[in-house]
């Protein structure tokens, strides 16, 4: 007897736990930092960065933007590959115009020839502010 209270207290415990772990999932962002505060150990994390786009070039290969962002702190390479690029041209928005404008961007801090760098998450992670 005793152990069937113990296990309906465990799975109403449980369902719980997983529904508020679903609805809170939809609130939780990034961290936000600043360009000088990101170091190695933020490796593979997501984070949230605001800044001015100094520079937009494109790879040779014609489908990857990378975009010089500084926001005041530090300069930082911003990576937006082929397919979220697509997305965002999609839209009616030339990744080239982002030069000399405020942005909001999130992404995934990686490292590439001893330089961070950070990699869009998706299409919808960029937001011009400015």
């Amino acid at each position: 007897m005793e152990d069937q209270k113990i296990f309906k207290l465990a799975l109403f415990t449980t369902i719980f736990g997983l529904v508020g772990v679903i609805f809170a999932a939809n609130y939780i962002t990034p961290q936000e930092v600043k360009i000088k505060d990101m170091n190695r150990g933020m490796l593979d994390k997501e984070v949230s960065v605001e800044g001015l786009v100094t520079d937009v070039s494109k790879s040779r290969s014609g489908g990857t933007y990378f975009l010089e962002l500084m926001d005041g702190t530090g300069k930082i390479k911003l990576i937006i590959f082929e397919s979220e690029a697509f997305e965002i041209q999609k839209t009616g928005i030339n990744i080239k115009n982002f030069n000399n404008r405020r942005i909001r961007v999130m992404g995934r801090v990686t490292e590439y020839h001893g330089s961070l760098e950070v990699i869009l998450k998706d299409s919808s992670s960029l937001k011009i502010i400015a």
